[in-house]
């Protein structure tokens, strides 16, 4: 009932407040009329124009208009840091004590949202401190404030100003992000799913707005999933063919004494970022180095600005030095394909680590720790072997067969039906008659343009 009570005489005190009757000073309810005084209702002006001003703290010059003398008269002193789904005290200190005032008298409206007023008493007998224990509306983050109308001459009306404020959040929210994007590409937008410990009360534009950081795109939209205040869908629209940071920090921004933040997002307290690459595909070319169909696979890999691993026979590499040096200076990187195109089955050991370690050696500091057995021929030894040499074994999951000359357009259909992200492309550029490849390859390259697909090296240095 005493809850039910203050907060009706608080409305009733705001109203009187804010639309005061002619000829009446709102400062002193009842006395007669300050002629100095700016009336809400201000002759001649329409209906639509009368309304309160709220003066915000952080308009200093109108603070000082309005406490010309220091701080404001009264202040929150002290609350909790968070509250846990029950009742909680917040004191206020005045600077001119009220004594046994009325509250129905106080020049001053104690203002509560989601929550309500149990209980106001007086912590000392001049009224100097009092303390409000205040009911929360479920585990909703409340906000605490005491306001004031004071003529407000700079703009010819009242104002209802802020004299102290504070937020008491709700119990903390644990925050996690439900099976994050592993890609992207450009022919769709990202979407993920933000899973809350509990429902949380914020609106979603706080949340596009004030939650999330991405690099490299924007959150374009979020959204609840069936109505939901603990599942939102969140849409993030990505710069083609650029990786995506997404950091989640509700607090970013936030003051120490949490009055900057949106008290509903104040109470999430996990932070984390994540981040969702742009879909690669892996070009690598076997057999080379060829002095007619390496350089031409060149020439269309720089039109599509992609970068490929080539898997060199060691003799084709030692007869071409300058096509090694043109494929390490045009960003691609070389990896072991043995040094006569040898089957490493059935191999001994001995011609295994020679054939290796030949091409190794030859290729020097732009060597990369791959290899490819060829004819994709091997044994139980092979990837042992292998290891023992610091060499990791790459095969690939799409093999358009071009050393069997099935046509440019098949091998580009092969190409383009495969793709995926993370997917190995396997093709040749030595070996034989690679004209088919190299024009397959344009066309699969062209026609994928669109999802701006990565193209890097497999194979790193």
């Amino acid at each position: 009932m005493l809850g039910a009570a203050v907060t009706l005489i608080g409305f009733c005190i705001l109203a009187h407040w804010w639309f005061p009757m002619p000829g009446i000073d709102s400062r002193q309810p009842g006395a007669p009329s300050d002629p100095t005084a700016v009336s809400l209702l201000t002759p001649g002006a329409p209906p639509e124009a009368v309304g309160p001003h709220f003066i915000a703290e952080s308009e200093p010059a109108l603070m000082r208009l309005l406490w010309p003398h220091g701080s404001p008269p009264a202040a929150i002193v002290s609350s909790p840091v968070r509250h846990r789904g029950a009742d909680f005290d917040v004191t206020i200190r005045f600077a001119q004590p009220l004594g046994d005032t009325p509250l129905s008298l106080w020049p001053h409206s104690l203002v509560v949202q989601s929550g309500e007023v149990r209980t106001l008493a007086r912590n000392d007998p001049a009224g100097v401190e009092w303390t409000a224990t205040i009911a929360p509306q479920g585990r909703r983050s409340v906000d605490v404030g005491l306001v004031r109308r004071v003529p407000c001459h700079a703009l010819a009306s009242y104002c209802s100003a802020p004299l102290t404020a504070a937020t008491v959040p709700g119990p903390p929210v644990a925050a996690r992000v439900v099976e994050p994007p592993t890609h992207h590409t450009a022919q769709a937008s990202i979407e993920f799913l933000l899973e809350l410990s509990e429902p949380v009360w914020a609106g979603l534009q706080e949340l596009r707005d004030r939650a999330f950081q991405v690099a490299n795109g924007r959150v374009s939209g979020i959204d609840r999933v069936d109505g939901r205040h603990d599942l939102f869908r969140v849409t993030v629209q990505a710069e083609p063919g650029a990786d995506v940071a997404v950091a989640f920090s509700p607090r970013s921004g936030c003051a120490a004494d949490e009055r900057s933040c949106a008290p509903e997002l104040s109470r999430i307290v996990d932070e984390f970022e994540f981040s969702i690459p742009a879909a690669r595909l892996y070009l690598t070319f076997d057999d080379g180095p060829h002095p007619e169909f390496t350089p031409r696979v060149l020439d269309v890999l720089a039109r599509y600005d992609a970068r490929a691993t080539f898997f060199v026979v060691g003799s084709s590499a030692a007869a071409h030095p300058e096509l090694i040096d043109r494929i390490v200076r045009e960003g691609h990187t070389l990896a072991n394909h043995t040094w006569n195109h040898d089957s490493l089955a059935g191999i001994e050991e001995d011609e295994f680590f020679d054939t290796l370690a030949s091409t190794q050696e030859l290729l020097g500091e732009d060597a990369t720790a791959c290899m490819r057995p060829p004819y994709y021929s091997m044994d139980e030894h092979t990837e042992s072997r292998a290891a023992q040499m610091g060499l990791k074994v790459v095969m690939g999951e799409i093999r358009p067969r071009d050393w069997t000359s099935p046509g440019a357009l098949e091998i580009a259909n092969r190409i383009v039906g495969g793709a995926a992200h993370g997917r190995v492309v396997i093709l040749h550029d030595g070996g034989g008659e690679r004209s088919q490849t190299i024009e397959g390859l344009e066309l699969a390259l062209a026609y994928l343009q669109p999802f701006r697909y990565v193209y890097e090296p497999v194979c790193q240095s």
